[in-house]
């Protein structure tokens, strides 16, 4: 049996595969399908074709239909669909013939905020359409893997429609303890807000107002996403919109952004607050674990930061839909009828150091680190120092980090052998932590630490290996 796991958000939904676990293309070449439909003459559009043509046509697009999954009939009527839940079912119809071949058993990772009546209504849909959905876990959940003791852990994400802040309980088992969801704040909300900021510079410098026309709209939203990506790096994007023969052209900067979005920003801030305040954890050491949703709204990162005893740990891509993959063999123990589970906590215990058993004679303490282990690549260590950044560092000489690098510095950090000493010196703006502890300035390393790279949620970790040309 192959598992696949799917990330449920109304704005986007992933899923993965294993051997190797990767995302999975699902609209065309893209991972993630957002939850947009729009009726057409033959059928019901879905996911990015439907989004990129939302701002065309403003009056037929429908984008609640995964927020407010039910059954109650649509106020606009159309041949296609009758109900949210019907159109949910086009769009998990449309995800499912692009990934069918990759899995037989497939466990849905759903947002907190989902109850019996969702669950049961996708578990319906998934029957009719033949998909072998074999249980649920709650999002917030499937997406955590790393243990954080005597911290108080929260789940921060932003959906299209809500945001949602979860408190997961750290025990033998990861367990929601608490959770908010506040529709007043959004992604629609943002976007919009960001897109008439923008469309008044445009008119203000060029006279030249991008909202007056629908498609020039579109564009606006479609450059959007581009600018939100290139502000992870630099403050200021180029945008540029055609219209007929002419083109427009204004420089946006990110602190545009970042004011607009000030007082939604304070209200996270407070419900932040407002958790620990409720379970008594003001004065304790707080980890905010951020989605790529919300770990993407320019600025934010910033905010958070000025919460006292707070660190912030920024969640890959799809990383709910990955995380349901470890939940292959509770599959596999408890999975003998017909019916789906619903996993509603998951082991939890304190990672082990990496120790070889191959090494005799020796206590812990006494065996020194060989190599780096980034990924499924050990980099040995020696006197000369192993540069880590986002840098594209010759064979040899360092290690790229290729993930989520807008939490990651070009030259992050260096490590390197000191007679019977590894340091580790830090040279980037994000931080470097081991374990919780930042470090200032450098720090020496020791057996089976995880080195964390900023707020990007990269790890690299001291191993030992028999050979030391191991790599």
């Amino acid at each position: 049996m192959t598992l696949l796991g799917l990330e449920l958000s109304d704005a986007g939904i992933f899923v993965a595969g294993e051997k190797p676990a990767r995302l999975l293309a699902i609209d065309g070449q893209n991972p993630e399908s957002p939850g947009f439909a729009i009726p057409e003459k033959k059928r019901l559009l879905v996911g990015n074709p439907a989004a990129s043509k939302a701002h065309l046509f403003p009056l037929q697009v429908i984008n609640r239909f995964w927020d407010r999954l039910n059954t109650e009939p649509l106020k606009q009527k159309n041949r296609h669909v009758q109900n949210h839940a019907e159109i949910a079912c086009a769009h998990l119809s449309h995800i499912w013939e692009n990934v069918k071949i990759h899995g037989d058993e497939m466990i849905v990772a759903v947002p907190d905020y989902y109850g019996r009546e969702q669950l049961g209504l996708i578990l319906g849909m998934a029957r009719e359409l033949s998909i072998p959905v074999k249980g649920f876990v709650s999002l917030p959940i499937a997406a955590s893997l790393t243990p954080y003791p005597d911290a108080m852990l929260l789940h921060l994400d932003i959906h299209l429609h809500r945001f949602e802040i979860v408190y997961l309980h750290q025990g033998e088992q990861l367990t929601c303890e608490n959770s908010i969801a506040v529709r007043e704040i959004n992604l629609e909300q943002l976007y919009r807000v960001w897109v008439e900021s923008i469309a008044e510079e445009f008119v203000r410098f060029t006279r030249f107002d991008p909202l007056h026309q629908a498609a020039t709209e579109q564009a606006l939203y479609d450059r959007l996403s581009d600018a939100l990506e290139i502000f992870k790096r630099q403050r200021s994007f180029l945008f540029e919109i055609s219209h007929g023969t002419d083109s427009y052209r204004i420089t946006v900067l990110l602190d545009l952004l970042e004011q607009k979005s000030e007082a939604v920003y304070d209200d996270i801030c407070r419900l932040i607050l407002k958790m620990r305040d409720e379970h008594g954890k003001n004065g304790f050491s707080t980890v905010l674990q951020l989605t790529h949703r919300i770990a993407c709204l320019p600025g934010l990162k910033d905010k958070l930061s000025e919460i006292d005893h707070c660190e912030i740990v920024e969640l890959a891509p799809g990383a709910g839909a990955q995380g349901v993959l470890q939940f292959r063999r509770q599959l596999a123990d408890g999975h003998a009828g017909q019916g789906a589970f619903f996993f509603t906590s998951r082991s939890w215990q304190k990672a082990k150091s990496e120790i070889s058993p191959m090494i005799p004679n020796k206590t812990p303490d006494q065996v020194q680190a060989t190599h780096l282990l980034y990924g499924d690549v050990a980099y040995p260590l020696s006197e000369k120092p192993l540069f880590i950044g986002w840098d594209r560092y010759p064979t040899g000489k360092g290690i790229h980090v290729k993930g989520q690098s807008s939490g990651v510095s070009r030259k992050h950090c260096t490590v390197q052998r000191d007679a019977d000493r590894i340091i580790l010196t830090d040279y980037s703006d994000q931080g470097t932590f081991v374990g919780r502890r930042r470090v200032d300035g450098a720090t020496t390393l020791e057996l089976g630490q995880i080195v964390r790279l900023g707020s990007s949620g990269e790890t690299i970790r001291l191993i030992v290996c028999m050979e030391t040309d191991e790599t």
